[in-house]
């Protein structure tokens, strides 16, 4: 389903360099007496072809095809795994981004092979399902819509505005071409198989449905939009009304598929050997989808337990120094996605060309996927895809493919190891030097843990040139490397959230670090920046004086605006009318208490809002800026 952003058209043509990775065998020699050993393929649109985003994810044996297909995808996890069939693989990976249902049979006259088996995402494309997203979750700067997307879900009581509009089409075409476009497509596949008698012994089309994308209980994302500030023209919010009824879509499209499968005839007379299956995968995304419970608002872009893509330039969330994207809160409360065009120079001022529904693929591909990707999988989605197809042609008991039971038995358990011995060194704060405990999270979680799973014994700083200033650290023998899990547990749960808390001489509770020893592996938070006691938590003050065409501020905080350079403030502050080029922002302690300084000039009796922004950024309730002005 290509969920295509490419709304935000990206004309621009990016050179290609094919990514060596190991060949396809795409037209195999079918004269011969033997059949290889096992040829499968796969069809359908971009959640079967996934969607490359830059040219080191391109698959590269097709990539001038222009269609998408990826490396990560489920398809090709599949054929690098080599566990689960018997013999070698033929691979013919024929789905192509943004195909319509068709196009599914030119995929398999043209790329398809010769196979015994076929997995095949299709029909998003034809219900529309991005154009729901368009309207009714991003609602992006586009030509098509230069008056805008019309009211939001949940403000559009007479359905005038494009989202409704848009989820009144889907209906209308469930009843009718969606159907029939379906069945059409089925006998389309078995037409072919059956008319090159690709049965060896059986042969079996397996046709997958989608995932839901949203938990549609919980209550966060009633006040969270995905726009983005600079990318979107309005700012929806994903309310459980909505997420409940796009929800209801795909499952009501799932089943629609599902109820034409249990009762199909093929097209030619009936054969056994030939046979169609439907797969419902959304299970597996229980827990990793949007709007999880437990989940912060930045998760839903950067979080690895998400297994969708969100729109967002950056994979990583990245350090605070190098943080281009930021969570801002509106005057209704919403949180979205903002970025400064300043430090920020990814994302271009205008975002529509000629070409106005991005078909640029190519250019897409190689470095603009990532406005092509939002809501589809991540490497983790495809990884639990590919497990479960895998896990289904076992349990149907297809040949060629190796079952559970018969694979080759484990070498005999080894003796239980020796509990290691473990024990937590908590630094303590009498040095005075500490980290926010969400900033230590985030850089624990978002960054360190995932790279040090991947890579082993490492050590990273984070937020440096701040009084958040951390250095992290896993130590342990050659060869190891911890899971994300055991990393985020003695990190995190050890090290940060086991010590300095309930103490009243740290009412932020602020966090000194330490280092927590298990067996021969060592995981260590060092804070390396020398701060004001904690003792005094989090404070602030600001003074505003009037000078008749402006009002002059200095502003001063300790406990927050402690990470990020003062760019999270200087966002806020910008909303009260901040005059051009009078912003300044410099850490150091004094004597009141203060371990930073802003100074900076606003247009007249914007006082009150400068106190509000103050309170956006990170400081106490009380906060407000007195003066004059």
């Amino acid at each position: 389903m290509l969920l295509c952003w490419a709304l935000i058209a990206l004309s621009q043509a990016v050179t290609g360099i094919p990514l060596a990775v190991e060949p396809v065998t795409s037209e195999p020699d079918y004269k011969r007496d033997v059949a290889p050993d096992f040829e499968w393929t796969v069809l359908g649109d971009s959640w079967a072809s996934g969607v490359a985003y830059n040219r080191t994810n391109v698959y590269a044996p097709t990539d001038r095809q222009f269609c998408y297909r990826t490396t990560e995808s489920w398809g090709v996890q599949m054929f690098n795994d080599k566990s689960w069939t018997e013999g070698k693989q033929v691979f013919n990976f024929a789905a192509c981004g943004g195909s319509r249902m068709a196009a599914v049979e030119s995929q398999l006259q043209d790329h398809g092979g010769k196979p015994r088996v076929i997995w095949a995402m299709f029909g998003g494309n034809d219900a529309g399902f991005g154009a729901i997203a368009r309207a009714c979750i991003y609602q992006p700067v586009d030509p098509g819509h230069l008056g805008g997307w019309g009211p939001a879900w949940d403000e559009d009581p007479d359905g005038s505005g494009q989202c409704k509009i848009n989820i009144a089409s889907f209906d209308s075409a469930m009843n009718g071409e969606i159907q029939k476009g379906t069945k059409r497509t089925i006998d389309d596949i078995l037409n072919i198989a059956q008319g090159q008698r690709l049965a060896m012994p059986t042969f079996d089309l397996y046709l997958s449905g989608y995932v839901d994308f949203f938990n549609t209980k919980t209550d966060d994302c009633d006040k969270w939009s995905f726009a983005h500030d600079r990318l979107s023209v309005g700012r929806p919010k994903l309310v459980k009304g909505l997420r409940q009824v796009i929800s209801d879509m795909v499952n009501r499209f799932n089943n629609m598929q599902a109820e034409i499968i249990r009762g199909y005839q093929p097209p030619l007379p009936a054969d056994p050997h030939y046979r169609v299956h439907h797969e419902l995968p959304s299970p597996v995304y229980d827990g990793h989808r949007f709007c999880e419970p437990g989940h912060t608002f930045e998760d839903q872009f950067y979080g690895p337990s998400v297994w969708l893509w969100n729109l967002q330039y950056y994979d990583e969330q990245g350090d605070n120094a190098n943080r281009h994207w930021m969570v801002k809160t509106d005057a209704s409360g919403t949180k979205f996605m903002s970025s400064d065009p300043v430090t920020d120079p990814t994302l271009p001022p205008i975002l529509a060309s000629d070409d106005l529904l991005g078909q640029d693929i190519g250019a897409q591909q190689y470095g603009f996927g990532w406005t092509a990707r939002p809501f589809h999988p991540k490497w983790d989605g495809h990884t639990a895809l590919k497990d479960a197809f895998i896990r289904r042609m076992r349990s149907d008991g297809i040949a060629g493919v190796r079952a559970s039971a018969s694979e080759p038995a484990p070498d005999p358990a080894p003796s239980p190891a020796p509990v290691p011995v473990e024990t937590n060194q908590c630094h303590g704060l009498g040095d005075d030097r500490y980290v926010d405990r969400d900033l230590a999270k985030d850089a624990i979680n978002s960054q360190f843990c995932p790279e040090a799973a991947t890579k082993g014994s490492i050590s990273r700083e984070y937020y440096e040139r701040t009084p958040d200033h951390i250095v992290i650290t896993v130590q342990g023998p050659a060869g190891f490397k911890p899971t994300v899990d055991d990393c985020v547990k003695y990190l995190l749960g050890n090290v940060i959230d086991g010590c300095d808390g309930n103490d009243p001489n740290n009412p932020a509770s602020f966090k000194g670090g330490g280092t927590m020893t298990t067996g021969d592996v060592k995981y260590d938070v060092q804070p390396k920046t020398l701060r004001q006691p904690p003792k005094g938590g989090i404070q602030g003050g600001c003074d505003s004086t009037y000078k008749v065409f402006w009002n002059e501020y200095v502003m001063w905080g300790r406990g927050w605006a402690t990470h990020d350079g003062g760019v999270l403030l200087n966002s806020q502050v910008d909303d009260c009318a901040l005059l051009p080029r009078t912003w300044s922002f410099q850490y150091g302690l004094g004597s009141d208490g203060r371990e930073w300084t802003a100074k900076f000039r606003t247009g007249v009796f914007q006082r009150h809002c400068v106190g509000s922004a103050g309170k956006e950024a990170g400081a106490p309730s009380n906060f407000k800026c007195g003066g004059s002005g």
